[in-house]
C-alpha cells in the first residue's frame, strides 16, 4: 500500500500536491471545529455576506437590527424587481404562464398531478415511483422527507462530518437515491405548478422543505455535504426557487396576508447557499473527478456568481467557474463534438451545462458567451447525430438517470428538450427534433424565437464522429445504427463500458439491438461489473474474457 501511495505521489506535480495539502489541512481544521462546537445556521451571517450595493440598504438595516420579517420583505421586494439574469425571472411569470397555457393545453393538469404527489410525500426518482422518505422521528410532519434515508434499501446514512461519511458502503444504502432527492430539483416541478395554477400550496411546500432541510443538514454534517457535484446541483435548484417563489408583498395582485407570518426563508436560503458554494469552491473536483463533476461544480459557481451580485463572493465565484468552463471545453469536448467520457448520458449533461452557461452569459452581458456558443454548437451537432428520429439516444456508457432540469419528469435518454434549447440558442433549427417541448420556454423565456421544423427527418444524416469514435448510419424510414468504434473512455474510463466495436440498431424507430445501460453504481458491485462487461454488449468476446 505504501509503495503504491508513493508512486501516486510521484506522479503529482507541485500544483496538485499544494492543492491536496491545503484541502486536507482545511478539512482537518473544519472537522476538529465541528467536534468542539456544534455547527448551526445563523441568520446574522447574511449581513457580512452581502455585497456593499446601494439597492440592499434597507435589507442591511433590517439584518443589523435582526428584524427578520422586515429583512424577508425587503429581500422579496428586491428580487421581485431585479433585472432578469437567470433563465427566468419573477417579472416574466405572467408571460411564461400565458405562453405555456396557450401552446401546451395539458401543461397545468400535468404540473398539478406531479406537484400533488410531492405534497403527499411521494417522489419519483431515478426510475422509482412513489418513494416515501418519511421519518419516524417527525410524526408531526409525516410528509416532509427524512433527508438522510434510502427508502429502497431501508438504510439511513450516519450523520457524521462530511469527509467521514461512508456513502460508498452498501450498508448505507444507495447514496444516489438520497442525493437525487437532496438535489431539490423537484422544487422546479412545484414552481411550474405554482406559476401555471397560482395555487400557493406548492410555494408553501418548497418553503417548508427548505426549513426542514436546514434543520437536518447543519454545515458540513452528513451525506449531503459529501459530494461537491450534489451541492452544485442543489445550489442551482435554489436559484430556481428564488426566481419561482419570490414575491413583493406590496405588489398588486399579491395577498399581503399570505406574507404576514411567513418565515424569513430568503434570509435562510442565502446564508446556506453561500456556505454551500464556499464548500464547492474549496473542494473542486480538479484532481478527483475532472470530468462532468468538475463541469457541474464550475457551472454552479459561474451561474450563482453571475445572477447573484447581491453576495460579496459572487465576482470571485463567477471568475472561477468561467475559467474552468472555458478551459474544459477543449479538454472534455472532442473536435467532433462528442464528449470524451463516451457516455450518451454524460454527453447530454455537458450539453445542458453549457446551454445554461450560455443563457446566463447572454443575460448578464458576459463576453464568455462566444466560447459557450462554440461548445453548445459542437455538443449539439454530436447529440443530434447520435439521436434517432424521436430524439432518443442509445444507452452507451454509464447513465445515472439524473438531469440538469427535470421539471417535466421526462426520460433521461430523451434529448428533444436539450436539442430544442440548443437549436434556439444558436438559430440552428437543423438540431431540433420535432416540436420544441415545454422546457424550452422555461429556459429561454416567453419571447424566445423557437422554430418548429415541419419534419424531424429532413435534416438528419449519416456521419462519423472520428475523434470520439462513433459511426452513425440512418435511413429516411427511421432506421438508426450506431457503432462504437472509438477509444475506451476518458482518463481512467470511469463512465465507459467494455463495449469496443459494439453497436445498437433501431428499425423504424423500434429498438432491435440495444445497449442495456447501467442499472446501478455501488449497491451491487457484481451486477455493476456485469452490466459494464463485454458480454452484455453487441460485440465480440474472446475466450469468455471481458475487454
Amino acid at each position: 500500500m505504501i509503495p503504491r501511495s508513493l508512486a501516486k505521489l510521484a506522479r503529482m506535480d507541485a500544483g496538485e500536491i499544494t492543492w491536496r495539502g491545503t484541502t486536507a489541512a482545511r478539512t482537518l481544521f473544519d472537522r476538529t471545529r465541528t467536534r468542539l462546537v456544534a455547527p448551526r445556521w445563523s441568520r446574522t451571517d447574511l449581513l457580512r455576506l452581502l455585497a456593499p450595493v446601494d439597492e440592499l440598504t434597507h435589507v442591511r438595516a433590517a439584518l443589523k437590527a435582526q428584524r427578520w420579517p422586515d429583512a424577508q420583505r425587503e429581500l422579496g421586494r428586491h428580487f421581485a424587481h431585479a433585472p432578469r439574469r437567470f433563465a427566468i425571472g419573477p417579472q416574466s411569470r405572467p408571460a411564461i404562464a400565458q405562453r405555456i397555457r396557450r401552446e401546451f393545453p395539458d401543461a397545468a393538469r400535468h404540473a398539478t398531478e406531479r406537484a400533488d404527489r410531492i405534497l403527499a410525500g411521494d417522489y419519483d426518482l431515478l426510475g422509482y415511483r412513489g418513494l416515501r422518505f418519511d421519518s419516524p422521528d417527525r410524526p408531526h410532519a409525516p410528509t416532509l422527507p427524512d433527508w438522510h434515508v434510502d427508502p429502497v434499501h431501508a438504510c439511513r446514512v450516519p450523520r457524521t462530518f462530511w469527509s467521514t461519511v461512508p456513502y460508498l458502503d452498501p450498508a448505507c444504502g444507495d447514496h444516489k437515491i438520497i442525493w437525487e432527492l437532496n438535489r431539490h430539483q423537484h422544487w422546479l416541478a412545484l414552481g411550474r405548478a405554482f406559476w401555471l395554477t397560482d395555487d400557493r400550496r406548492y410555494r408553501d411546500r418548497c418553503i417548508a422543505e427548505l426549513a426542514s432541510w436546514l434543520d437536518a443538514n447543519p454545515p458540513h454534517v452528513g451525506v449531503n455535504w459529501a459530494s461537491m457535484l450534489e451541492l452544485a446541483f442543489r445550489s442551482l435548484s435554489w436559484l430556481w426557487a428564488i426566481n419561482l417563489f419570490v414575491e413583493d408583498p406590496g405588489e398588486a395582485g399579491v395577498d399581503p396576508a399570505a406574507h404576514e407570518n411567513e418565515s424569513p426563508w430568503l434570509v435562510d436560503l442565502l446564508v446556506s447557499l453561500d456556505r454551500q458554494l464556499t464548500q464547492v469552491e474549496r473542494n473542486l473536483s480538479t484532481y478527483f473527478s475532472p470530468n462532468t463533476h468538475l463541469l457541474g461544480e464550475a457551472l454552479a459557481l459561474y451561474v450563482a456568481g453571475r445572477v447573484l451580485p447581491e453576495l460579496a463572493a459572487s465576482r470571485r465565484r463567477a471568475s472561477t467557474g468561467r475559467r474552468i468552463l472555458l478551459q474544459e471545453i477543449d479538454r472534455q469536448i472532442a473536435a467532433d463534438g462528442g464528449h470524451c467520457e463516451r457516455s450518451m448520458h454524460y454527453h447530454r449533461y455537458t450539453l445542458d451545462f453549457y446551454s445554461l452557461a450560455l443563457i446566463v452569459a447572454r443575460n448578464t452581458g458576459d463576453e464568455a458567451a462566444g466560447r459557450f456558443e462554440d461548445a453548445v454548437a459542437r455538443l449539439g451537432f454530436a447529440a443530434r447525430l447520435l439521436s434517432d428520429d424521436h430524439g432518443r439516444v442509445p444507452h452507451i456508457g454509464d447513465d445515472d438517470g439524473g438531469a440538469l432540469m427535470p421539471m417535466m419528469g421526462g426520460a433521461p435518454d430523451d434529448l428533444r428538450a436539450s436539442l430544442a434549447v440548443a437549436a434556439a440558442l444558436l438559430d440552428r433549427p437543423d438540431l431540433q427534433v420535432g416540436t420544441a417541448p415545454e422546457e424550452t420556454t422555461w429556459l429561454l423565456g416567453p419571447h424566445a424565437a423557437i422554430r418548429n421544423p415541419q419534419s424531424a427527418i429532413r435534416n438528419v444524416f449519416s456521419a462519423a464522429l472520428p475523434d470520439t469514435g462513433y459511426y452513425v448510419s440512418r435511413s429516411p424510414a427511421g432506421d438508426h445504427l450506431v457503432v462504437d468504434g472509438g477509444p475506451h473512455g476518458y482518463q481512467n474510463g470511469g463512465h465507459a463500458h467494455a463495449d469496443a466495436l459494439s453497436l445498437t440498431f433501431a428499425v423504424r424507430g423500434v429498438p432491435l439491438l440495444i445497449d442495456p445501460g447501467t442499472v446501478g453504481y455501488t449497491t451491487d458491485p457484481a451486477l455493476r461489473d456485469r452490466m459494464r462487461s463485454t458480454a452484455l454488449h453487441n460485440t465480440l468476446t474472446l475466450d469468455d474474457r471481458s475487454q
